[in-house]
């Protein structure tokens, strides 16, 4: 009797150690105590990371690393950002992976990771050199002995190039690199004919290069889907929930009007519950994060909303002059949608 009351009081104790354990495994509460987000990104797309000579880092995909700053901890300054890929997020490494990781089926149900949301509609093209005679994928399908440069060996890019070479039975060479920096410097360095990326990285590493720009051609079409988003780990729903919040509150803020420029007046004027709720004038938003109700508000005042991070980082102002495309608002011919916020 004694040895089951015992063997009863260790499983009890065993039951209340783990949960204690999963409770302190919460990748908020981490954060929290660290007291910055470990974001991953890539080192090597202008205008949506990159490193600068003095070491900060600038661009789309770090404007939302620091928007989850700006969340959780309270200040956007408050990340660690490194070059990381998909193994880095299962190796917790790092808290979160902003580094355009396309949303595919394979990933999402072979890895122990999870996509909370697409934030950029993109799809794969081709740079060529303009000595190749080219000025269309069309063309470039016509001819013969076209070398063409793709990451790999686990990348959408050389999966998308070796179907589009087999479906339409071309006379092209695929030239694997294993790195993306690899990749880069085999094509300028003339290893290869054309080089095979997502179009809107095409165009910043392109517009990058302005010394010989008119060297290259980014050929207009396209072939394939690239629904880019942020990557976390799959064993905290809550994080999840939230690093897609963050990006659909940036949405949202669009949606209602309210931007950098005047979120404080909005915070204190506005008469629409759903501002007022975005903004933490009405409680709500921090409930299911437990976090206050005015994170919302400190990522559009800290940051921006969708629009003001696109224009900063991509927009017709800077080098890039990238359209919104697919990426605008619903209501303005794009896929941009976020939930109510109630």
């Amino acid at each position: 009797m004694k040895q089951t009351i015992l063997l009863m009081a260790m499983a009890c104790a065993l039951v209340l150690t783990n949960g204690e354990n999963a409770r302190a495994a919460s990748t908020i509460e981490t954060v929290k105590n660290r007291g910055y987000i470990e974001c991953g990104v890539t080192d090597r797309v202008p205008g949506f990371s990159s490193q600068k000579s003095d070491g900060e880092w600038a661009g789309f995909y770090i404007d939302f690393c620091r928007a989850i700053g700006a969340a959780v901890i309270g200040d956007a300054k408050a990340i660690g950002i490194d070059d990381y890929w998909l193994d880095a997020l299962e190796g917790r490494e790092i808290d979160v992976l902003h580094a355009g990781s396309t949303w595919t089926f394979v990933r999402d149900t072979t890895r122990d990771i999870e996509f909370p949301g697409i934030y950029f509609y993109d799809g794969q093209g081709f740079m060529a050199h303009a000595k190749l005679g080219a000025k269309s994928l069309k063309e470039a399908m016509a001819l013969e002995g076209v070398r063409v440069c793709a990451i790999g060996p686990t990348s959408t890019a050389r999966t998308n190039l070796a179907d589009f070479i087999a479906k339409n039975k071309l006379p092209w060479t695929l030239v694997p690199i294993k790195t993306m920096d690899g990749m880069w410097r085999a094509f300028f360095g003339s290893r290869c004919d054309m080089a095979i990326h997502d179009r809107s990285a095409l165009a910043a590493v392109h517009a990058g290069r302005l010394e010989d720009s008119d060297d290259f051609i980014v050929f207009a079409e396209v072939i394939s889907k690239e629904p880019l988003a942020p990557a976390v780990r799959a064993d905290d729903v809550q994080w999840r929930d939230l690093v897609a919040w963050v990006s659909l509150v940036m949405i949202a803020a669009e949606e209602l009007g309210v931007s950098k420029d005047n979120v404080d007046y909005m915070k204190a004027a506005s008469e629409s519950s759903e501002v007022r709720r975005l903004l933490g004038e009405e409680p709500g938003l921090g409930q299911g994060f437990g976090l206050d109700d005015e994170w919302g508000y400190r990522i559009i005042k800290q940051v921006g909303n969708y629009g003001d991070v696109f224009e900063r980082n991509l927009g017709i102002k800077t080098p890039f002059k990238m359209a919104r495309g697919l990426n605008n608002l619903w209501r303005d011919g794009g896929l941009l949608y976020a939930p109510p916020i109630r």
